[in-house]
């Protein structure tokens, strides 16, 4: 292989590690979820942790957050 495509792939493996974060964007890849539902769909993962693997998963764009305007606040992940 060039070196090239091994940056490329060390790059795209480097974006998905992580314990949950393949979980995550298998569940995502369904359907968008509110928080709360991805964590129940998700009963191993700490609340904690799955705020920092969406982060991180937000900052790389893998995911994208919409925040609803409402008196509540409410938000999706997708």
């Amino acid at each position: 292989m060039n070196k090239s495509a091994d940056n490329g792939f060390a790059a795209a493996v480097k974006m998905v590690e992580g314990k949950w974060k393949v979980d995550i964007l298998c569940e995502l890849g369904t359907a968008s979820r509110r928080f709360g539902r991805l964590r129940q769909a998700l009963p191993g993962v700490s609340e904690k942790m799955l705020a920092q693997q969406l982060r991180e998963l937000e900052a790389d764009g893998l995911v994208d957050r919409k925040v609803f305007p409402r008196f509540q606040r409410r938000s999706s992940i997708r």
